[in-house]
């Protein structure tokens, strides 16, 4: 086993909170129930150490045209960095990491037939992880869109407001955000890449792991 196998065999059998084996048991209802049906199933998680790594790659090349752009258009000066209050910084900071979980849970919600009793939220402590996880079978559009909205609403969206009024505090959270939200992006790039010729294709979240399960027949 080399030291990915054994990185992902560390994340996979990492112990579950209670919230998570309650989880894990309605799904593995929901799975026993599709494969009756028909339904193959397919595994698009990813690791949870990868999903980081995989921010970072995914975000930083995001995130430069914005300090670009920010640099040479912003009315913004080295000056207003400085003045730049970092307690009010870390504080709305830690808000974005919770609200981030929460435009997921909605944006699901809209879309699920339970709204959000098909939503739940969960933190993995030991790689200092929310997430959200919608226990209900989504269509793709509207998988990808709540992967995508938090990404889209807290980075993208910051910093086009500051490159407008030179708010150095909003393009340093927006591109923390969008770096955040790389985990997202690489989960809807996998999803993306992958072509089923199935005329239905159901997509549900993993119980405890990163990423989602695809459930298709023809």
């Amino acid at each position: 086993m080399n030291k990915k196998q054994k990185k992902q065999s560390g994340e996979d059998n990492r112990k579950l909170t209670k919230a998570e084996e309650l989880r894990k048991e309605k799904y593995e209802t929901m799975r026993e129930q599709l494969l009756a049906q028909g339904y193959r199933e397919r595994d698009m998680t990813i690791g949870i150490v990868y999903a980081n790594v995989m921010a970072i790659v995914i975000g930083l090349p995001i995130i430069l045209p914005f300090i670009i752009l920010f640099i040479k258009f912003s009315p913004a000066t080295l000056d207003d960095l400085t003045n730049t209050n970092f307690v009010w910084f870390w504080i709305l900071f830690i808000a974005g990491t919770v609200v981030h979980e929460l435009i997921h849970g909605t944006v699901w919600a809209i879309f699920a037939k339970g709204h959000f009793k098909s939503i739940q939220f969960g933190y993995i402590a030991e790689y200092v992880t929310p997430y959200c996880c919608c226990m209900e079978t989504l269509s793709k559009s509207p998988y990808i869109i709540g992967a995508l909205a938090p990404t889209v609403l807290l980075g993208i969206l910051p910093c086009l407001i500051a490159i407008a009024n030179g708010s150095w505090m909003l393009l340093i959270l927006g591109c923390l955000m969008i770096i955040g939200g790389g985990g997202d992006m690489t989960i809807v790039l996998k999803l993306l890449r992958y072509h089923s010729e199935c005329r239905e294709v159901l997509y549900i979240d993993h119980p405890y792991k990163c990423g989602t399960m695809i459930f298709e027949r023809d």
